[in-house]
C-alpha cells in the first residue's frame, strides 16, 4: 500500500513537472501522417539544405560577439556557393570548442546550465540534421520543433509502421512501435532502435531511457551508457537536468554525468514539487526548503 501512495505521489510530481497527461499523444504531432504532405508545402533536398542551414544559423545573446558568429556571418553572405556538407562540418568543430571550453570549468551555475544547454542543444540537431549531407533528391515538409525552430523532416508513415510520432526534440523524434520506443533523424530514419520500455526526450545531447526495469542515458548515436544503480523512475526536466526516485521512495535531481558519477546534483529529498521558473519545493520530514534546478538551496 505504501508503495502505490508512493508511485502516486511521484506521478503526480511528473504531471505538474511536464504537463503532460500520460495519455498517448497525437497521432501527427509532427505532420508525419501520409496524407498531411498533400496540404503541406513540400521542399526538394537542397531547398531542405537550404532551410536547415538558416535554422542552425540562428544565434544567442551568449556567442554574438565571438567566432561562431562569425562563422555564422560568412555562411550568410555566401549561402549561394557554400556546400551543405562543408558548412555542418565546420559548424560542428565551432560548437566542440564552446563546449568543451565550458565544460572544462567545473564551476556549474544556472548561466552556464544556460549556456551549455543552447550549444548541447544545437550539437545535437547538428548531428541529426547531418543526415541531410548524403540527400540529392527526396521530399520534405516545415515544422517547428519543441522549442520552436524551423525542423526540415521528411514525412513518415505512421499507419503500419509507428503507434506514435512526438515533436521533435534536439532533432530527435520519438516514436513508438508496440510497446517499444526509439528515435528518428530529421530524415525519418530510425537511428536509434526502437527497443525501450520507456524513453524520454533527449535533454542536452543525452536521453533517459529504461530496458528490463533498469535506467542508464543513450547518446545522439544510441550509445548506451552505465546502468543507474538504485533509480526505479525517472523523467528529463531541463538544461541536462532529470528527476529520479530511489528504491527507498526518496528524490534527487541528476546530471547528464550521473551514470559516471551514481551521484545526484541535490540532496535527497523525501519529496519534490515544481515552483515556476525552474525551482522546486523539497520536503525531508517537517523541513521545507526551496532549491534551483542547479540543486543549490535557494
Amino acid at each position: 500500500m505504501k508503495t502505490s501512495i508512493i508511485r502516486i505521489q511521484f506521478l503526480l510530481v511528473l504531471l505538474l513537472l511536464t504537463g503532460k497527461t500520460f495519455a498517448s499523444s497525437p497521432k501527427d504531432s509532427v505532420g508525419t501522417v501520409s496524407n498531411s504532405v498533400k496540404t503541406r508545402k513540400v521542399f526538394t533536398s537542397e531547398q531542405a539544405q537550404k532551410v536547415m542551414m538558416m535554422t542552425l544559423a540562428k544565434t544567442t545573446p551568449f556567442y554574438n560577439k565571438d567566432s561562431l558568429l562569425k562563422h555564422f556571418q560568412q555562411f550568410l553572405s555566401t549561402a549561394n556557393v557554400l556546400d551543405y556538407k562543408d558548412y555542418v562540418g565546420g559548424m560542428e568543430g565551432q560548437l566542440k570548442k564552446k563546449i568543451n571550453i565550458l565544460e572544462y570549468d567545473n564551476i556549474r551555475n544556472v548561466f552556464q546550465l544556460e549556456q551549455l544547454n543552447d550549444l548541447k542543444g544545437r550539437y545535437s540537431l547538428l548531428q541529426s540534421a547531418t543526415c541531410l549531407s548524403g540527400k540529392k533528391e527526396g521530399s520534405f515538409v516545415r515544422i517547428k520543433d519543441t522549442e520552436g525552430r524551423d525542423m526540415m523532416v521528411a514525412p513518415v508513415q505512421v499507419a503500419g509502421m509507428y503507434s506514435e510520432v512526438q515533436k521533435y526534440k534536439q532533432g530527435f523524434a520519438k516514436v513508438q512501435k508496440g510497446q517499444l520506443y526509439g528515435f528518428l533523424n530529421l530524415c525519418g530514419e530510425e537511428v536509434i532502435t526502437c527497443q525501450y520500455a520507456h524513453a524520454e526526450g533527449f535533454n542536452d545531447g543525452k536521453a533517459l531511457v529504461k530496458q528490463n526495469d533498469k535506467w542508464k542515458f543513450i547518446d545522439i548515436t544510441g550509445k548506451e551508457s552505465a546502468v543507474f544503480k538504485n533509480i526505479v523512475d525517472a523523467i528529463s526536466l531541463a538544461k541536462g537536468i532529470s528527476l529520479v526516485r530511489y528504491k527507498d521512495g526518496k528524490y534527487a535531481l541528476i546530471d547528464n554525468q550521473f551514470d559516471k558519477t551514481q551521484t545526484p546534483i541535490s540532496d535527497i529529498y523525501d519529496l519534490i514539487e515544481p515552483l515556476p521558473n525552474e525551482d522546486f519545493r523539497v520536503k525531508n520530514g517537517d523541513k521545507t526548503i526551496v532549491i534551483h534546478l542547479d540543486g543549490t538551496q535557494l
